[in-house]
């Protein structure tokens, strides 16, 4: 009876080991699997290289964060990633999750990595041997280098005035990563110029060379500190493992250069000038819109040219004018540049008056004159603009007085006037006759006339005498200028000038020189004079422009 219930029951114990052993054959793995395993890229570096740490595991929802804070005291973290890798092997997915952190050791020596915790695991200690980084042999360059140089290199060296630096990085070509810092004194500003690269011999071995020319302006004299500038990169060792896949191995570098201390000078007690101009080199030019002659009320167009070599044009100043008779002076607003040719800064300003003579006779543009440091020859110099003189015609709107003739100083005979004799009836006969030709001649021209000026006015009369807009512009600028509105007259002007008047570009003083009327011309220049003047009270009347406005705009017509 016992044997047949054992034999009964034998079935069921075969299953239920068989269960048993397909449960401890599927879990088990499964346990193991969830377990993070550390792995490192090798375990033998360089001081300076960098090493890879990677954590590993094959369970989706274990967490790979955990208390890397140990790691600081030993190493520096550089970089930190995580990467998810799914697969599918017989129909079954699976998964890898890794968490890579590159970290760069801070010491030579064997560096132990610590056990870290990820809750349901954790990984096992690991060490890492790091060797001291190469010496220089003595004599020997490093691979990686900065000179530094200045120019002037011995000063002196002027507040306000550029000074040169030039920074050379030499590197060899396995240098990867490269950055360095820039140079920041303080009080100064600074201007990158130029970069350059281009390759050199230093100590029989070959280099590649980074040039930076950097333009300096110190802002306030006394002691100038430019700091050390450093430069970080990775020095690229390459080790043929093979012909074909070449091992890489990076081992950062850092070097510097040293920090400069300069001595600012002040401007000098010698120097007399009314503004501090220290420069290379300054010279003054100019530019005048006229020939040699021009009339009463016409503008000449003078232009002055400051150009200056290691001063950037902010700092440009405008020469002082003398006094002038006879005529009325209307400044522009200035404008200027700065460049450079890759070591100097090469400023440029440009000043641009309006001249308008009020006499007839010889007009002179007077001498101008600029004072400047020499800061390559420590002197102070000066800079003349010669005088230009121009010939003044009077008006042609107001003819000439009539000059009497030298015989008029004698006493005048009296003049007997020629009377034809009442009797000769065919003088007065051809007289009449005379005028009355005259008189149909002077109906039949002026009907012709009339009958092309409507010609004239059907075919063109929207462009020239009302075009569409102008009207209600026209009726803007005379209320503008019957309010006497100095604004809303200027306003008005300049559009008038872009989208009718015969200055594209709206400059009132284009339209004066280009309008060809001096009445209109010398409203033009009180115009602008008044956007000039802070007190408005420069010589500007709108009644008087409307008037002047009005008559040329009729000439005009007339003439088309």
């Amino acid at each position: 009876m016992v044997r047949q219930m054992n034999n009964q029951n034998d079935p069921v114990q075969r299953r239920t080991f068989c269960w048993l052993a397909w449960l401890v054959l599927v879990i088990l793995p499964i346990s193991a699997n969830a377990d993070v395993q550390l792995e490192l890229d090798r375990l033998r570096m360089v001081e300076g290289e960098t090493v890879t740490l990677t954590f590993v595991t094959d369970d989706p929802g274990q967490s790979l964060d955990a208390d890397f804070s140990p790691l600081e005291q030993d190493f520096e973290i550089l970089d930190r990633r995580s990467e998810t890798q799914l697969s599918i092997v017989n129909g079954r997915q699976t998964a890898v999750v890794r968490l890579l952190l590159t970290v760069e050791p801070r010491r030579p020596g064997k560096i132990q990595i610590p056990a870290f915790d990820f809750g349901s695991s954790s990984t096992q200690p690991v060490t890492l041997t790091v060797e001291a980084a190469p010496e220089l042999k003595p004599g020997e360059l490093p691979p990686v280098f900065i000179e530094v140089e200045l120019s002037p290199a011995d000063g002196p060296w002027y507040v306000h005035a550029q000074f040169g630096l030039v920074v050379r990085v030499f590197y060899q070509q396995n240098l990867t990563e490269a950055a360095i810092s820039q140079p920041d004194p303080a009080p100064a500003s600074v201007r990158l110029l130029q970069e350059t690269p281009y390759q050199a011999e230093r100590g029989g071995e070959r280099y590649r060379v980074l040039e930076r020319n950097y333009a300096i302006f110190p802002e306030r004299s006394g002691e100038l500190v430019i700091p050390a500038m450093e430069l970080t990169g990775r020095l690229v060792e390459r080790r043929s493992g093979s012909n074909w896949q070449p091992q890489v191995r990076g081992r950062r570098i850092r070097t510097s250069s040293e920090p400069l201390t300069l001595q600012i000078e002040p401007r000098p007690a010698a120097y007399s000038g009314d503004e501090w101009l220290p420069a290379r080199e300054l010279g003054l030019s100019q530019q005048v819109s006229s020939g040699e002659s021009l009339r009463v009320g016409e503008p000449v167009t003078r232009t002055v040219l400051v150009d200056a070599v290691g001063l950037e044009e902010n700092m440009l100043v405008e020469p002082a004018w003398p006094a002038m008779e006879n005529a009325r002076i209307y400044p522009d607003q200035p404008q200027g540049i700065s460049r450079d040719d890759g070591r100097w800064v090469l400023g440029h300003k440009e000043f641009r008056y309006a001249v308008v003579p009020e006499k007839p006779g010889e007009l002179v543009l007077p001498e101008l004159k600029l004072d400047w440091w020499d800061t390559v020859n420590q002197v102070q110099r000066t800079a003349v603009l010669p005088a230009h003189v121009l010939h003044v015609e009077p008006s042609a709107l107001v003819p000439p007085q009539s000059m009497e003739p030298a015989e008029s100083m004698a006493p005048a005979q009296p003049a007997t006037p020629v009377v034809p004799s009442s009797g000769d009836t065919s003088f007065w006969k051809g007289l009449a006759l005379f005028f009355l030709a005259l008189w149909a001649a002077t109906l039949l021209l002026a009907g012709w006339l009339w009958k092309n000026a409507g010609r004239r006015t059907a075919a063109n009369g929207p462009d020239v005498i009302s075009a569409p807009g102008e009207e209600e512009l026209l009726k803007k600028l005379k209320m503008a200028c019957t309010s006497n509105d100095h604004k809303a007259l200027r306003k008005a002007l300049r559009k008038w000038l872009r989208e009718f008047g015969p200055s594209a570009d709206g400059s009132l003083l284009a339209f004066a020189e280009e309008a060809g009327d001096a009445s209109l011309a010398r409203q033009l220049l009180a115009v602008d004079a008044e956007g000039f003047s802070p007190d408005h009270t420069a010589d500007w009347d709108g009644a008087a422009f409307w008037k002047a406005f009005e008559q040329w705009r009729e000439n005009r017509i007339r003439a088309v």
